[in-house]
């Protein structure tokens, strides 16, 4: 067989249901491999949308998703994706055509190292040179990709490689998780009965590892009060009464006085990206205790006290023998956060963002998935966005690129179809990929979008006066296109409201409708004044 039809035979092998990509001339044996074979292939109309697609399924479904390009720019436009997932930590196998290998010289005609130029951002890269190595390469890049802390991968799949026969089979697939030492937990236990304000902080790694109703047992057996990074949301549920909701903002979250208490910090499943700690090892002297799947990532002066590695949800099990419960001294700050979400202004024109926030959450229900684009409303949503389960409410903390809303919609309703799924999406991230409309509704993935337009890039804009005074903003203003015009001009339905009752109206309607659906919301930006981002 054809070096390409072994490739798409491993890759059936390693389980990838699908592939998000644009083909080229470099990658048309696999084109061809792929008809017939169990994988669809998902064509975009960019690759860097690609790249978010398969990060964002590697993230849901915690196997690598896969992206493809040709050569030269449609690897350079993958970058952004790769990115975002190395930054994030989602399982994600990136695949490039290339020149074949005799013609791989510099300078060529769309000729790139492209094996040098992912290597910073990925954790392997490599290019295929034998089309027999390719079950072992294959196999080498999605373990690569999942074991922890998972990332993205990079393969370079020459044009010679690809026409080439080929007599190997692809490689069993073998999965293994490593277990908890006693006497590691049995430490951890001391500090626990010997604190008097425990706190735990949850990272990604938790829902990593499925551990979302162990650590809630653990919590609630030892009544620990649990903050959650961004990437963690949901790893406890907000209506739980330990739960301090989410954190990551420096210096501005809603809880930071807990952390200043706090004579003890446990660290679950946590990534030092997701929230350094010299925004939370702070105030009282305290000791910290990591347990993960791989060793605490680094961050200067900062060194944990004790490191349990290993399956995160059997560490908190062992720790759940004998608890000793206390007061929750951290009440008072929950209380705090509580009134702060529900506190609503009163519905106008322009919507206030605390209404849009409020009307997304009524509109979803509890199993429903939001998933925020990058700007001003990615902050709103992570202050008061109630999360009641693992992987509901999507947000980037790692490379935080804007356009990711839409693109990961498509991945979230693939991966879920059964569930109603939000973009929330800023009117200057909209219109960076707001094309996959047309993707979606070529592959039937119906979610409704929500676009903030206030015809800014806000955040920006807030970070600029606040620096150099009121009214010292520049390049900051844009003009949107009709936004509905627009929006059924790609097959969805186009609303424009321009009060909260309007748009929970058209929300509603469009979820319960199962229809894919762009709401253009007219937003009052002056409200961003009231942001803490700092």
């Amino acid at each position: 067989m054809k070096g390409s039809d072994l490739l798409v035979k491993c890759l059936e092998n390693e389980g990838v249901k699908h592939i998000f990509g644009i083909p080229g001339e470099e990658n048309l044996d696999l084109m061809d491999s792929l008809i017939g074979s169990n994988i669809e292939f998902v064509l975009t109309r960019h690759e860097s949308s690609a790249a978010f697609m398969a990060g964002m399924v590697g993230r849901l479904t915690q196997r690598p998703g896969v992206c493809l390009s040709t050569l030269g720019p449609g690897a350079s436009n993958m970058v952004i994706g790769v990115g975002e997932a190395y930054l994030g930590y989602y399982p994600m196998v990136a695949l490039s055509g290339q020149v074949r290998t005799e013609q791989q010289r510099s300078p060529r005609k769309q000729y790139i190292d492209l094996v040098s130029m992912f290597k910073p951002i990925t954790k392997s890269s490599f290019s295929i040179r034998d089309p027999n190595s390719i079950p072992d390469l294959a196999r080498k890049a999605f373990a690569t990709a999942t074991t922890e802390r998972p990332g993205p991968v990079f393969v370079e799949l020459p044009e010679d490689v690809l026409k080439s026969t080929a007599g190997a089979r692809p490689c069993p697939v073998v999965h293994e998780a490593p277990a908890a030492a006693d006497f590691e937990t049995e430490a951890i236990r001391k500090l626990l009965i010997n604190s008097k304000k425990p706190l735990i902080l949850s990272g990604q790694g938790v829902i990593r590892g499925r551990a979302s109703e162990e650590l809630t047992r653990f919590a609630s057996a030892w009544s620990i009060p649990v903050a959650m990074t961004w990437l963690g949301a949901g790893s406890i549920s907000c209506e739980n009464p330990l739960s301090l909701g989410l954190v990551g903002l420096r210096k501005a979250d809603l809880v930071r006085g807990a952390f200043e208490e706090a004579d003890l910090i446990i660290l679950v499943g946590f990534d030092v990206i997701e929230f350094e700690p010299q925004f939370w090892n702070i105030g009282a002297p305290k000791k910290v205790v990591y347990m993960g799947a791989a060793p605490c990532d680094g961050a200067p002066g900062f060194q944990p006290d004790i490191q349990v590695l290993g399956d995160v949800g059997h560490i908190l099990m062992a720790l759940n023998r004998h608890p000793r419960p206390r007061v929750d001294w951290a009440s008072g700050y929950r209380v705090e956060l509580d009134r702060a979400i529900s506190a609503l202004p009163e519905d106008s024109s322009p919507v206030k963002p605390q209404q849009v926030i409020h009307a997304i959450r009524d509109a979803l229900g509890r199993d429903g998935i939001v998933v925020s684009d990058v700007g001003a409303h990615l902050i709103w949503m992570a202050q008061r966005y109630p999360v009641y389960g693992p992987s509901t409410a999507l947000l980037s903390n790692g490379l935080l690129p804007m356009g990711v809303g839409v693109p990961w919609a498509i991945a979230a309703k693939l991966t879920h179809p059964d569930r109603k799924v939000v973009a929330s999406v800023g009117d200057g991230s909209f219109l960076m990929t707001s094309m996959e409309l047309e993707t979606a509704k070529r592959l039937g993935t119906p979610f409704v979008v929500v676009v903030w337009n206030d015809s800014e890039y806000g955040l920006i804009k807030l970070k600029q006066e606040r620096a150099f005074g009121r009214g010292r903003s520049i390049g900051t203003r844009f003009n949107n296109p009709d936004v509905v015009k627009f929006a059924e001009s790609l097959g969805a339905e186009g609303y424009r409201v321009s009060s909260a009752a309007d748009l929970k109206e058209a929300l509603t309607r469009s979820l319960n409708d199962d229809s894919l659906a762009v709401i253009d919301v007219v937003i009052d930006h002056e409200e961003n004044s009231r942001l803490k981002i700092q």
